[in-house]
């Protein structure tokens, strides 16, 4: 069982699946590509609002809440968000999970990585979302309602 289950691109669907590129429609592993694909899109665009200006009694933890900063998304239940949004979810998706399935290529499913002294060892069907294709976002850039941070 996957840690999150996909709620924009339905596998079983022919129409979800007619979006893909045909050399990455093959079912072997694709429920789980497209899980994880989804949800690397969907915490791309997490944000905690916006504090406000601060004087310096207030607490900087009062605004726990991350929630997907995507106009139209609904973060309560996601599967009521507006038509435009899923839309675009669903070709955005579709258009990774292409992608990913042509390119990346990871021997059984197991990544290396050295920090500091130590070293992890993960497994990772697909890529985060630092490592897919420059313009994957092409489809949500209209949706995008994330603050710009700032610092000085």
């Amino acid at each position: 069982m996957a840690f999150y289950d996909a709620i924009f691109f339905d596998t079983d669907s022919a129409d979800d699946i007619a979006l893909l590129h045909t050399s990455a429609n093959k079912k072997k592993d694709l429920d789980e590509v497209v899980d994880n694909v989804e949800y690397e899109i969907l915490d791309f665009y997490k944000q905690r609002p916006s504090i406000p200006f601060q004087t310096g009694r207030e607490s900087l933890y009062t605004t726990n809440e991350i929630s997907v900063r995507l106009i139209g998304f609904d973060n309560t239940t996601p599967a009521d968000s507006e038509q435009d949004l899923k839309d675009a979810l669903k070709k955005t998706i579709a258009e990774v999970v292409s992608w990913v399935r042509q390119n990346y290529e990871t021997s059984q499913s197991v990544k290396s990585m050295k920090q500091g002294n130590r070293a992890i060892t993960f497994h990772k069907s697909s890529p985060s979302w630092q490592d897919f294709p420059s313009g994957w976002q092409r489809w949500l850039k209209n949706f995008d309602d994330r603050e710009a941070l700032y610092s000085i």
